[in-house]
């Protein structure tokens, strides 16, 4: 069974992504919001989020971007 890493914050999600974190799916929890779901298999996504936060991760810009527009259309069309 993989491991996986649940997020209901949209910008963690960005930043998982665009760390490289594979998005396995989106749930709908309550609501019209959703939980995205990373395969994490080396638990290694808490680690990314805390540099996330402390502004210490360095990502693509331009990437980050791109992910923030494609998971918003992912939850605007409910895939």
């Amino acid at each position: 069974m993989k491991k996986e890493y649940k997020s209901n914050d949209l910008y963690q999600a960005v930043a998982l992504k665009t760390a490289g974190f594979p998005l396995i799916r989106l749930e709908r929890n309550s609501g019209r919001f959703f939980d995205f779901i990373f395969e994490d298999s080396e638990n290694k996504a808490e680690e990314i989020l805390t540099q996330f936060w402390a502004k210490k991760l360095q990502v693509d810009a331009k990437e980050f971007v791109e992910n923030i527009n494609e998971l918003k259309a992912r939850v605007n069309s409910g895939i």
